[in-house]
């Protein structure tokens, strides 16, 4: 009769978290009207340059852990001012500081509808604990024609 009373709770217990990792699938209907994939096809020729813009990030790594911004776009680094700018398609990397300067791709061209790379520089000067490091990036902005 003691294991019974010991059993019973434990079945019970068992049961409930069984039912609750219960999972239910919604399958949506598809509608002639809801294509499955949306293609927008443009070609250099539709696009004017907007101008480019060079973004440039200064900053010291002491053992490879810690990061100090000295400069962004030649103006000393407030890091209590933050102005940082993801754009789709522009990737910088995992590493890069360069978004904290790309605010000012958007400040000068604010109607472009297409950013490229155009080339991505990084120098690194060793110093005994540390490194050194000035990020510059030029960036293409392009608009529709009208």
């Amino acid at each position: 009769m003691d294991k019974l009373k010991r059993i019973i709770p434990l079945a019970l217990l068992l049961a409930l978290a069984l039912n609750s990792c219960k999972t239910t699938t919604h399958t949506a209907r598809k509608s002639a009207f809801y294509p499955d994939v949306v293609k927008l096809q443009i070609n250099m020729n539709e696009l004017a340059v907007a101008g480019e813009t060079e973004i440039t990030v200064s900053y010291h790594s002491y053992l490879g852990l810690f990061t100090v911004i000295s400069e962004v776009n030649g103006e000393e680094y407030n890091p209590y001012e933050k102005n940082t700018t993801s754009i789709e398609g522009v990737w910088f990397g995992v590493a890069s500081q360069l978004d904290k300067a790309a605010g000012k791709i958007i400040e000068e061209h604010p109607d472009a509808a297409y950013y490229n790379v155009v080339y991505k520089k990084k120098s690194v000067e060793s110093l005994i604990f540390g490194k050194e490091i000035k990020e510059t990036a030029l960036i293409r902005a392009y608009s529709f024609m009208r």
